[in-house]
């Protein structure tokens, strides 16, 4: 996503004032999701949506997003509306390389780091809030976690995204892009439905680390 001026500025003061807060994980892991949360229960602070994890950003709290990796390449290719040839495969395979996937092991244990997994909380929100609360030392109230729920949930996300024709296209505040929802509609483990067996075992050699550090089956 291209950054418009304002925003470059909003980024360095709120980073000069160390008041950023970064959200990371892998493309189609559910970061727009959880951008959207954070930023509604830090209307002051910023937040940070990143695809890729440097050295300088280390040092502000940082909420990882992770989710099975064969289901985010399966919603990826989904969302360029693709088939998944071994072509588009090996592209995909590339592109999540070059968004850090593998950095998600890296930081995982480190002190500022809270890790959220997409399967926990994309069906409840309160997951979310709670382990906001802890990390942050924060309370959050029923009125936010109310309205946040009531924003976010899959008809109203779908009302946003829904106006819009292709992926490339985006509602610039909430960060959510045309056909963000897939034919399942962000269910987990679809990758089974949309791959082929030889590229699940494939997929599963290459990702063996990340399945096994994070305990998918």
């Amino acid at each position: 996503m291209k950054k418009n001026i304002l925003s470059i500025i909003k980024e360095k003061i709120h980073r000069l004032a160390g008041t950023t807060i970064i959200v990371f994980g892998p493309p189609r892991s559910g970061t727009t999701l959880v951008y959207n949360i954070l930023k509604d229960i830090f209307p002051k602070r910023n937040v940070e949506h990143r695809h890729t994890y440097r050295k300088k950003d280390e040092k502000f709290p940082t909420v990882v997003v992770y989710r099975h990796p064969l289901d985010c390449i399966t919603s990826s290719i989904l969302r360029y509306q693709l088939k998944p040839t071994q072509e588009v495969i090996q592209q995909q395979i590339l592109e999540f390389e070059n968004n850090d996937i593998w950095k998600v092991i890296e930081v995982k244990d480190n002190k500022n780091t809270l890790m959220l997994k997409y399967e926990d909380f994309v069906h409840n929100f309160e997951i979310v809030f709670n382990a906001t609360e802890k990390f942050f030392n924060i309370k959050i109230y029923s009125d936010i976690r109310k309205l946040i729920n009531e924003r976010y949930n899959i008809n109203s996300v779908e009302k946003i995204t829904g106006k819009m024709e292709t992926y490339k296209e985006m509602d610039r505040k909430t960060l959510f892009h045309g056909k963000h929802f897939n034919i399942n509609k962000g269910e987990p483990n679809y990758h089974k439905n949309f791959l082929k067996e030889d590229q699940i075992v494939y997929l599963s050699n290459i990702y063996k680390n990340f399945l096994l550090t994070f305990n998918y089956k």
